[in-house]
């Protein structure tokens, strides 16, 4: 009994057809070892009615000792048996076996607590609902559903050990986002080369410049995606590889414009570069440690894409100059605020001086540029029809 996986036997429970007369093969073994049922009972020390109890699925807490002896003696492996005895309860007893395997599932899967401040679950809300709302925001009629085509895509190929339940939450919704999506368009790595060098401009254009790229991309077969960061999860980003195309994620990680344009960069670098290694793995998370050098690559690209070390070197003398920093900007193709916080950056890194602070003032609203792409956010009903939002913008030329 040591090895037997009680989360397996309570999926086993709802999810496969048991077909086994307990009662027919009992009297087989009757007759195979030529002893009468009184006799047998009495041998097993097992008493009449309870036996019975057990076989009926009447038994409201069958004894595991008398379970474990009867599967001995009708020669079926003890697992299988429980799995038999569980299905065959009573429909009170099945549904409070039915409650264990849906908590089992919530807490196994979810984080509870931080999902429901977040506003995805209520606090009120019974297990049933917890569940309902879990598959229906996913886009699944059924616990099993979930597991077999959820889970297995993502972890098929390498297992992946999340300890943060927001983490795997916030990949599961991504991946089912992209699944959704099913971008028809295919992907071409030299096209994505000569698409990348005309993205710069659209940064000035903070209402509609980064619907634009992405609708640029999702037609050379690069589905992009915004969802709202968890600080939980320390994700900044993401790019899946689903059906041999790339998909990214960018969120709204401190909430700046320009650091949505820098993330896409970061993440359209480890499409150009490391697709295959991520498509080993199904994804990569921008923000985790596995990966370590390729993310020090992917910052590069995406800095100096924008503003290289050399240009902060020459505007720094004129920082405090808005007709300066906006020429320089409009020289350089690229919205204001992308010079001002690639400044307070160079000025941290290189010379440990803070200007967290500073600039604000420059700093247009990052919600004008999000709300065309329709983010994911966590208290949405179903990520279908948000998905499915998504892909109308997306499409629409």
């Amino acid at each position: 009994m040591k090895n037997t996986n009680i989360d397996s036997i309570l999926k086993s429970i709802f999810n496969e057809e048991l077909n086994f007369d307990v009662r027919g093969v009992f009297e087989e073994k009757l007759l195979e070892y030529n002893i009468s049922k009184t006799k047998a009972l009495k041998l097993l020390n097992i008493d009449k009615d309870v036996f019975e109890e057990i076989i009926n699925g009447t038994a409201k807490q069958p004894n595991l000792i008398h379970v474990v002896k009867i599967a001995e003696f009708l020669n079926v492996n003890v697992d299988e048996f429980i799995k038999i005895v569980l299905k065959n309860q009573s429909s009170e007893n099945i549904v409070s076996i039915e409650s264990a395997r849906k908590t089992t599932f919530l807490l196994k899967n979810f984080d509870v607590k931080t999902l429901t401040k977040l506003g995805f679950f209520d606090k009120d809300d019974s297990t049933d609902l917890l569940v309902q709302k879990v598959l229906l925001f996913f886009g699944y009629s059924s616990i099993k559903e979930y597991e077999e085509q959820l889970d297995a895509p993502l972890y098929s190929r390498v297992k992946r050990n999340f300890s943060d339940k927001m983490k795997d939450f916030w990949i599961k919704s991504a991946f089912q986002t992209f699944k959704v999506i099913n971008n028809p368009n295919s992907y071409s790595r030299e096209k994505l080369k000569d698409l990348i060098v005309k993205i710069k401009p659209y940064s000035q254009d903070v209402n509609n410049g980064l619907v634009t790229v992405c609708k640029a991309l999702y037609n050379n077969g690069v589905t992009v995606i915004l969802q709202n960061y968890l600080s939980t999860t320390q994700v900044r980003g993401a790019t899946f590889v689903i059906n041999g195309k790339p998909c990214i994620v960018i969120t709204d990680f401190n909430k700046m414009y320009s650091t949505l344009w820098f993330t896409l960069l970061h993440e359209l670098h480890h499409v150009l570069f490391d697709f295959d290694l991520i498509e080993t793995n199904s994804f990569h998370l921008t923000g985790d440690d596995d990966l370590f050098l390729i993310e020090e690559k992917a910052d590069s690209f995406g800095r100096d894409f924008f503003f290289s070390e050399e240009k902060f070197h020459f505007i720094k003398t004129y920082i405090n100059s808005p007709f300066m920093v906006n020429k320089f900007a409009k020289e350089n193709e690229i919205h204001p605020s992308i010079i001002y916080s690639f400044f307070t950056w160079y000025q941290k890194k290189l010379y440990g001086k803070n200007y967290h602070a500073a600039f604000k003032e420059f700093y247009p609203d990052y919600n004008e540029a999000i709300k065309g792409l329709n983010p994911v956010v966590w208290n949405e009903t179903s990520i279908i029809e948000a998905s499915q939002k998504i892909k109308l913008i997306l499409e629409i030329k």
